[in-house]
């Protein structure tokens, strides 16, 4: 076959006959050639093809049809090569040619030739300059050819089809991805560490959280509680509950437990519009994801959502920095909560889309985005990277070697320029200190030597406890609070030397309170399940037993509101806040000051009694009002 095609190449050469001549045989092939790429028989579509253009080597559509053939199949030098004999063949050959030979010769890492193809084209167009601003970049960004930075991850992990969306759990012992299976269908896989430093085989991650539908762009919380990912095609009536592509949450209580069934973010977060490729911030304050929604800068932006008392709050673009009039996809939020890697295809790029990386200058206030460059970045679609808490390693998903669109995982050492700060992960407990117990609704707040705050992590329902991620060699003050115990405050550094994993423990005194002589439990009020709103009698009940207490001295209401178990912690704390706020907002309005009013979500925590029932998590489903005064 290389013999057959190097006498094609040399019979073009050497032909120039007439135009017109051969022009009916020509036609003839090249249908032909079209026919059996219709039917995915490449080999005989490019040699029938190849035919047409020996019978008539001035067919400007040959060349047009092969070449983008070429092209489309990232065998860009084969496709330069075409475009410039078309060139030097056909009528007007530089007119017709020539961009599409530079963008050729740009996307085969030959920038001199795509600058003398564009130099010969006179083009002016935008398509032209952006090329040209491409060629200059990466003649700029030229390393030696024997640097190996880049590997591809083994058979093991890449198959026939794509993979792309890698992550690894916070110990690094579990890889996580996408596999768009035969071709079609996205689900979830993950593979264990072998003993020779590579990977086993991997596996389907299995129901839940995979389904019948599209399963993709998973990200795992740094504590590996909670999955966050897209789900794609999923209608429904109301319009944004389950539009084409939303973002999805599943939890698990710990690592050997199974993952929950999945449930939409709601209308909050997921809307008509595209919404999909979540980031999850290393606290679980913040979600980067990728949203076509109006207010944003043309094509795909990234947005980011804070957790604020109890609930995700509205979404905020990150801004024209970040966002371009092409698509920025694929965010990744690193271990440091300020560095932020992400694709684009509107920022200057080597062709296709490019992996860039860009650092928090503020809560909204980005820096210039820089191009992670080569060998990182090529010609083709380069995306989806995670970045390793050691701040060198990463893994990122490429289609270069492969058809256009067809990923594969690879493996690289970052650059010193385009790290993140080096972190460690402390695993934290926050205690009783009597009955060594989790302490319920436990939380660390960290604040830097000014005094301002900079991350709140809060315990885990399921086991109680909190992963921060810290960069080393920094001194932070805390404060770790719980319900119903005294506070803690104190400082914590990491130095350099310190393991890349460690183990804390924070064990709060319970607080004293006077009983039931001070503090009483006036009202309780029931909810139906997923119901958050009230009805007459409950409205009336409530304003009837806090009729009595009006105008009295020293007293402060306490509006504390529970769910049952059933869904995900973070959906139960965010019902609950909403009930807690319904029944604060009715409180206010009957003229008590909003300030001795403590209205808050407490989730599944403190249930009356066990969930065993529909009975007994009816009973656990309530909202208590308690009455806290002094004498």
């Amino acid at each position: 076959m290389r013999f057959f095609l190097l006498f094609i190449i040399f019979c073009l050469n050497i032909s120039s006959p007439a135009l017109g001549q051969g022009q009916k045989a020509a036609q003839k092939l090249l249908y032909k050639a079209q026919t059996y790429k219709s039917t995915k028989d490449t080999a005989r579509a490019y040699r029938y093809a190849t035919l047409a253009l020996v019978e008539n080597p001035s067919y400007d559509e040959a060349y047009t049809t092969l070449g983008q053939w070429y092209y489309d199949a990232h065998y860009f030098l084969r496709s330069a090569r075409l475009f410039k004999n078309a060139c030097q063949k056909c009528l007007n050959g530089f007119t017709k040619f020539s961009l599409a030979a530079a963008r050729s010769y740009l996307y085969a890492q030959q920038p001199d030739s795509a600058l003398y193809f564009l130099n010969e084209s006179q083009n002016h167009g935008i398509e032209a300059k952006k090329i040209e601003s491409q060629a200059r970049m990466l003649l700029s960004m030229r390393i030696p050819k024997d640097t190996n930075e880049v590997r591809k991850l083994s058979s093991r992990i890449n198959s026939k089809f794509s993979e792309f969306f890698p992550s690894l759990s916070a110990d690094g012992q579990t890889l996580y991805f996408t596999r768009r299976v035969n071709g079609v269908n996205e689900d979830f896989f993950y593979a264990l560490p072998d003993t020779c430093g590579d990977w086993f085989t991997a596996k389907n991650l299995g129901y839940p959280p995979n389904t019948a539908a599209q399963e993709s762009a998973q990200t795992i919380s740094s504590d590996d509680h909670y999955l966050f990912f897209m789900r794609s095609d999923n209608r429904s009536e109301n319009g944004w509950g389950r539009g084409g592509c939303d973002l999805y949450l599943a939890y698990r209580k710990s690592v050997d437990k199974p993952w929950s069934i999945a449930e939409s973010f709601g209308a909050t977060i997921n809307t008509p519009a595209f919404e999909g490729m979540p980031s999850l911030s290393p606290d679980l304050n913040e979600l980067y994801f990728v949203s076509d929604r109006p207010g944003g800068y043309g094509g795909l932006d990234i947005w980011v959502t804070h957790f604020k008392f109890g609930l995700w709050q509205f979404p905020i673009n990150l801004g024209p920095q970040i966002n371009t009039a092409g698509n920025e996809t694929a965010p990744f939020i690193s271990s440091d909560n300020r560095t932020l890697y992400f694709s684009s295809d509107g920022h200057l790029g080597l062709g296709g889309s490019d992996l860039f990386m860009s650092k928090k200058i503020a809560d909204s206030i980005w820096e210039q985005p820089q191009n992670l460059g080569t060998p990182i970045n090529s010609s083709t679609d380069d995306n989806s990277i995670f970045v390793c808490a050691n701040g060198k390693n990463a893994l990122f998903a490429s289609d270069r070697g492969n058809a256009g669109g067809n990923l594969d995982i690879y493996e690289t050492t970052l650059p010193k320029r385009s790290a993140p700060e080096v972190t460690a992960f402390a695993l934290c407990y926050v205690l009783d200190s009597l009955s060594k117990a989790p302490a319920t609704m436990g939380s660390i707040t960290l604040y830097d030597s000014l005094g301002n705050e900079i991350a709140q992590y809060h315990a885990n329902k399921g086991d109680g406890s909190i992963l921060m991620s810290l960069p080393l060699n920094q001194t932070f003050s805390y404060s770790v609070r719980a319900y119903n115990c005294t506070s803690n405050e104190g400082t914590i550094n990491f130095p350099e030397a310190c393991p890349k994993w460690c183990e804390l423990t924070f064990a709060l005194l319970p607080r004293d309170y006077v009983k039931p002589t001070k503090d009483s439990l006036v009202l309780t009020v029931q909810f139906a399940k997923n119901v958050i709103t009230l009805n007459d009698t409950q409205i009336v009940a409530i304003e009837s037993t806090l009729k009595e207490w009006m105008g009295k001295e020293d007293l402060a209401i306490f509006i504390n509101s529970y769910t049952d178990n059933t869904g995900t912690p973070l959906i139960n704390t965010e019902k609950s806040t909403i009930r807690a706020n319904v029944i604060s907002n009715i409180v206010t309005k009957m003229g008590f000051e909003p300030q001795i009013i403590t209205s808050t979500g407490f989730g599944e925590s403190n249930p009356v009694v066990p969930n065993d029932s529909p009975e007994n998590q009816n009973l656990n489903r309530r909202v208590e009002i308690v009455l806290h005064w002094s004498y």
